[in-house]
């Protein structure tokens, strides 16, 4: 007969064994081995082995690495976070692991690693021995490379003609791999319980250290896990765990890797906190709702496969590096002015807070919510709530854009005012706190945030142009466009604290809007780059636009609603307040060169009045401009003090843009012997106050009222008939009384 079928008899045998009694089974399994691992070793090894099963083991062989967790890394590459689906592993070389933990593990394991074939002919006799006294096939000698092809080939089978394979294939493994790529690969290959797979995961699951910070004492303890990875888990039996680290211990010794008095000393070692969590996570920091939007994109990302599953499975086990926007010193800094701004809390109440790269698109920092366990509704991202008077920025942007107007023209702010709205009934408005408000220029109208004066500014502008540049400076496409509705310039329509941050920025960024990211790099597991961010932007307004709304807004800090949101160092900066309907609402948008900040406070569920907010209404010149002001102070704190955008000279004069259709008959006197005439005006500009700056005297005028057929007012005071306005009015606004705000 010859050497083949010899061999191959035995594997037919083998298979027939399984129907003998067990210790028969056991005791010609034992003999069987010997006689196989004897071939094996012998000068006929690779013609024996090939030969036997050839069917089997006629299988490729390679090291690739399983499933690996994916690490996600801050803007300054440290770990926020780790991806895993069931399984927990990150790879790492021999060259990592201290030598006193590599000889450990391998004097428990495999002590003849570095002298066998793939089988090691002692431990299979001792094995041998065991199988016999046991009466069953409890031990078999594998070897640690005969534990990878376990793993990865031929499975758990309790069978001879597996282990005949096991075998076959470890041996051929050695021939194919050097030493150190075999146990390269087992020690990023074997499982240590509680999800973890390879030593660097085993390392920080149960002992919150990365591989190379590892001692003798962890490392027995580890190599008590591999034969049974389940003995500490959440139904282990913990004394067990404390046993196999002294067996291991033991091992270390005789190896002469550690003396007795060291043996002594690890085992006095407590054991590790059974509450085990992979996460190296900063849980002070609120970046749970962070890492979840970075989840997202990268299961939505097309360079990570065409189909869900494709690039679930490379999120979850691919081993991928994900480098992210994050900057966790600002989030520090935005949650520290949350804090400050709010020492004790807002009862049910929550602020969302969105911090963005004007010239780049990244998300900085941002709080999402609530504790993201409890919640897990990204407001930032998700959240659409009314923005209030914060949407009358893009109302001002359009107005400039797309009608030619420009800040300092003229409108009135006059109410209450109602405004014909068919097919529905008419659309009444007041100002804030039922101000009656005044003539004056399109500046003005913001720092006071009148309702009436912009709901005319939009129908003055169009509101097919008002949505046209809403939606470009929001981002927002076809399917999720505003509507032109009269109220949509008093922000009646919702956005998210994201999408308010873009906008902004934008302005700030001279109108080039540029798509917000969460992902810079993408690395996959060898280290090879899948994806790399270019900043992607396109234009929403133009640079004269963004300009002359900048100029605005950082007016509106200086003297309007938005005081106190004013930065500690002088940086110059521009923002608006909002506040919805019945105080349900309250923000803060602004920006600087190198911020833009949108500021959200509110119920998380639903509209919930703000009445009092720390003895006061909760409009959005309260805790959201004041929050906004603390975080960009710390966020800025040591910058450079950057100017806003400065727009063009200006080309042309004022313009009336628009009065109430109420009319008065005013007797005007033109001057000494120039006689006087009565004017059919809107009663609106007759009841301009002058000491609000408004208004200049036209040098070649001087009007003076005389007598006012409607209700009488401000009798023998000049009036600017030409309607030329201040440039830079000089306008004081008083502080608001507690309990009421100034317009915001």
């Amino acid at each position: 007969m010859s050497f083949e079928r010899y061999l191959r008899l035995l594997v037919r045998t083998f298979r027939r064994l399984t129907r003998v009694p067990i210790l028969l089974a056991a005791i010609a399994a034992s003999a069987a081995l010997i006689t196989v691992i004897g071939l094996a070793i012998g000068p006929h090894s690779r013609e024996a082995l090939f030969a036997v099963d050839r069917e089997r083991s006629e299988v490729e062989l390679n090291l690739s690495p399983g499933a690996q967790r994916t690490e996600v890394y801050d803007s300054n590459g440290k770990e926020i976070g780790i991806l895993r689906y069931d399984i927990d592993r990150e790879l790492i070389t021999i060259s990592q692991v201290p030598d006193d933990v590599l000889g450990t593990l391998l004097a428990v394991e495999d002590n003849k690693f570095w002298t066998h074939n793939g089988v090691d002919i002692r431990a299979i006799s001792r094995a041998m021995i065991q199988n016999l006294t046991s009466g069953a096939i409890t031990q078999g000698g594998s070897t640690i490379t005969q534990q990878i092809v376990k793993l990865r080939i031929v499975g758990n089978e309790s069978s001879l003609s597996r282990k005949i394979r096991e075998a076959v294939l470890a041996a051929r493994l050695e021939e194919e791999f050097s030493k150190e790529q075999i146990l390269e690969f087992y020690l990023n290959e074997i499982y240590f319980g509680n999800g973890a797979y390879g030593l660097q995961a085993a390392a920080e699951t149960y002992f919150g250290k990365d591989v190379d910070q590892l001692d003798v004492g962890d490392a027995a303890l580890l190599a008590g896990l591999i034969r049974s990875p389940g003995i500490f888990d959440g139904f282990g039996d913990v004394e067990i765990v404390g046993k196999r680290r002294s067996m291991s211990l033991q091992s270390a010794e005789a190896a002469g890797i550690i003396d007795a008095d060291e043996r002594e000393e690890f085992e006095k070692r407590g054991l590790p906190d059974r509450n085990l969590s992979p996460q190296k996570v900063d849980e002070t920091l609120r970046r749970d709702y962070f890492l979840d939007e970075v989840t997202e994109a990268l299961l939505a990302h097309p360079a990570l496969g065409e189909s869900y599953q494709e690039r679930f499975a490379k999120v979850y086990n691919g081993g991928l590096r994900v480098w992210t926007t994050f900057d966790p010193l600002l989030q520090r800094k935005m949650e520290q002015a949350v804090v400050d701004v709010l020492p004790e809390g807002t009862g049910d109440f929550e602020v969302a807070v969105a911090s963005v790269d004007p010239a780049s698109g990244a998300v900085r920092a941002f709080i999402g919510g609530p504790e993201f366990a409890d919640f897990q509704f990204n407001l930032v991202t998700q959240g659409r709530r009314q923005p209030g008077s914060s949407f009358k920025t893009y109302v001002l942007a359009a107005a400039v854009e797309k009608a030619g107007l420009l800040p300092y023209d003229t409108i009135s702010g006059i109410g209450p005012c109602t405004f014909p709205n068919p097919p529905n009934v008419d659309y009444e408005v007041n100002n804030f706190n039922e101000n009656a408000g005044v003539v004056g220029t399109v500046q003005y109208a913001v720092l006071k945030s009148s309702n009436c004066g912009f709901v005319r500014l939009g129908l003055r502008t169009g509101l097919d142009n008002v949505v046209e540049v809403s939606n470009r400076l929001l981002g927002r496409d076809s399917e999720n466009s505003f509507r032109p509705y009269l109220s949509m310039s008093l922000g009646a329509q919702e956005v998210t604290p994201l999408e308010q941050a873009v906008a902004y920025g934008a302005i700030a960024n001279g109108g080039l809007r540029m798509e917000p990211y969460f992902i810079s790099k993408i690395e996959d597991a060898e280290g090879g780059v899948i994806y790399q961010h270019v900043p992607r932007g396109r234009r929403a307004i133009k640079g004269d636009t963004a300009a002359w709304v900048s100029q605005v807004l950082a007016q509106n800090v200086t003297a309007g609603t938005g005081r106190r949101a004013a930065l500690e160092s002088g940086q110059p900066s521009a923002g608006k307040t909002g506040t919805a309907q019945d105080f349900s609402d309250a923000w803060y948008v602004g920006f600087t060169p190198q911020l833009s900040t949108a500021v959200w406070m509110g119920h998380p569920e639903e509209k919930v009045s703000m009445v009092d907010i720390q003895g006061r209404a909760g409009t959005g010149g309260w805790v959201p401009a004041r929050i906004w002001g603390s975080y960009m102070s710390k966020a800025l704190e040591g910058e450079e003090i950057l100017p806003l955008l400065e727009p063009p000279p200006p080309q042309r004069s004022s313009q009336l843009l628009y009065l109430s259709d109420e009319r008065c008959a005013v007797n005007i006197e033109l001057g000494p012997g120039r006689g006087a005439m009565e004017f059919d005006l809107p009663c609106a500009m007759t009841k301009v106050d002058l000491e609000e700056g408004i208004f200049l005297p036209h040098p070649e005028a001087n009007c003076r009222i005389t007598e006012l057929s409607a209700s009488g007012a401000y009798r023998n005071e000049y009036l600017n008939c030409g309607l030329v306005p201040s440039r830079n009015p000089v306008i004081e606004t008083p502080e608001a009384p507690v309990g009421t705000s100034a317009g915001e």
